[in-house]
C-alpha cells in the first residue's frame, strides 16, 4: 500500500549530498553494501560523469525514512531536457528499500518526481520488483565455482577450445603480457591509450573522469593486456566486495579485432579471479551476448511514464520523429508496456 507513503525530493549535487548519509544508513539496515550501484558516492559520481543531474527521492513512512529512489535528470548541453531516467541496462541500482516495500516506493516516487517542473517523461529499469511491467531476461552474475576450470567446463566445446586458443595466438604472436595489477599511473595510461582506438571509442575527457570514478570506488581495481613493445591492448577496471569481483568496462584495441583481445583478456582475467578464491563475476551493466549465456538468468523490468494530456503526446511524437531509434523512442513506440502516472498511482494504459 502507498497511502502511508510520502516522499521528499532533492536534486542537484548539493541537495543529494545532504541526504546522503539518511541512504547509506538505509542501505547498511537493508544489507545493501555490496551494491556499489546504490552506494552514494559511486550513483552521484557516475551521473556526474555523463553529464547529468542526481535526483533522490526519500520516501518516508510516517516521519520515518523507510526508501529511497535514484534517478538521475537528462542533460543536453548543460540544459534539462525534461527526461528523467533511472537504473543501467540491467536494472542495477535505482531503489534502496526492504524487497517488499520496493514496488510501493518506486511507486509513489515516479508520482511525485513527474509532477516536477519541465519533467514530461520517466524512463526506469529496475530489479527485484514485483511489477505489471514488461519484463525481460538480463544476464549479468558468472559462476567461478570449481575456479576457472569449473568455468570452462560448463563452456560449449567450441568457446573451450576458443578461450585457450586465443590466449596462446596472442602470447606467441604479440607477445602479449597480463598485467593483474595496475598503478593509478599505468590504469591511467592504458586509457588514454585506449579511449580512442577501442572497439566502442569514448571521448577522452569522459573517458578520464569515469577512470577516475572507478579509481575512488573502494575495493576497485584495475588490469592490462600490453604487448612486447609494453603498448596496451586490453584494459579491465571495476572493484572487488566479500567475494565477489564486479566488472564496470573493458577496452580492446580494435586493430587487433582478429586476435580476439576481449577473450585473450577474459581468459586472463578470470583465470586471475579464480586463483584468488573469488567466486562470482557481475558485469555492471551486462555483458557480450557469448558470455551472457553463461551467466545467471535474472528478471528486469523496464517502465516508461509520461504525463497525461497535450504535453505527453507532443513529447512521444517529437521524440519517435527526431530521434526514431533511440532507447525512449523504441519504448514509446511499443517496445515496453507503457505506464501512465495519475495521482500518486501508476497505471497501465494501451
Amino acid at each position: 500500500m502507498t497511502d502511508d507513503l510520502t516522499c521528499r525530493i532533492f536534486t542537484g549535487r548539493t541537495q543529494v549530498a545532504a541526504v546522503a548519509p539518511t541512504v547509506e544508513a538505509m542501505r547498511r539496515a537493508y544489507g545493501l553494501d555490496a551494491d556499489m550501484t546504490t552506494d552514494m558516492r559511486w550513483f552521484v559520481s557516475r551521473t556526474l560523469l555523463w553529464g547529468n543531474s542526481p535526483v533522490v527521492v526519500l520516501v518516508n513512512q510516517g516521519a520515518k525514512p523507510v526508501a529511497a529512489v535514484l534517478l538521475y535528470q537528462r542533460r543536453y548541453c548543460g540544459i534539462p531536457t525534461g527526461v528523467i531516467k533511472g537504473g543501467n541496462g540491467s536494472g542495477d541500482g535505482v531503489v534502496v528499500a526492504p524487497l517488499s516495500l520496493r514496488m510501493a516506493a518506486l511507486q509513489v516516487a515516479l508520482a511525485k518526481v513527474l509532477l516536477l517542473p519541465l519533467t514530461h517523461t520517466i524512463l526506469v529499469a529496475a530489479r527485484g520488483i514485483d511489477a505489471q511491467w514488461r519484463a525481460r531476461d538480463v544476464e549479468t552474475n558468472l559462476s567461478l565455482a570449481g575456479g576457472f576450470e569449473g568455468f570452462l567446463s560448463r563452456l560449449r566445446p567450441r568457446s573451450r577450445r576458443n578461450y585457450r586458443y586465443f590466449r596462446r595466438r596472442a602470447e606467441s604472436e604479440l607477445g602479449v603480457v597480463f598485467v593483474p595489477t595496475l598503478t593509478n599511473a599505468e590504469a591511467l595510461q592504458a586509457v588514454k591509450d585506449l579511449q580512442g582506438v577501442s572497439m566502442f571509442p569514448v571521448p577522452r575527457a569522459r573517458a578520464m573522469r569515469f577512470q577516475a570514478a572507478i579509481q575512488a570506488t573502494p575495493g576497485s581495481f584495475s588490469m592490462g593486456v600490453r604487448d612486447e613493445s609494453g603498448r596496451w591492448l586490453s584494459y579491465i577496471a571495476g572493484w572487488r566486495h566479500a567475494g565477489t569481483t564486479f566488472v564496470e568496462w573493458q577496452l580492446n584495441h580494435h586493430e587487433f579485432a582478429s586476435a580476439s583481445l576481449s577473450t585473450v583478456m577474459r581468459t586472463y582475467f578470470l583465470e586471475h579471479e579464480a586463483l584468488a578464491g573469488v567466486s562470482e563475476i557481475v558485469f555492471v551493466g551486462g555483458t557480450s551476448a557469448a558470455l551472457a549465456r553463461y551467466c545467471k538468468p535474472d528478471c528486469c523490468f523496464d517502465i516508461v511514464a509520461v504525463r497525461r494530456g497535450v504535453r505527453g503526446l507532443v513529447v512521444k511524437k517529437l521524440v519517435t520523429r527526431l530521434r526514431p531509434h533511440s532507447q525512449l523512442a523504441l519504448q514509446l513506440r511499443g517496445g515496453l508496456l507503457q505506464q501512465q502516472v495519475t495521482g500518486s498511482k501508476v497505471e497501465e494504459f494501451a
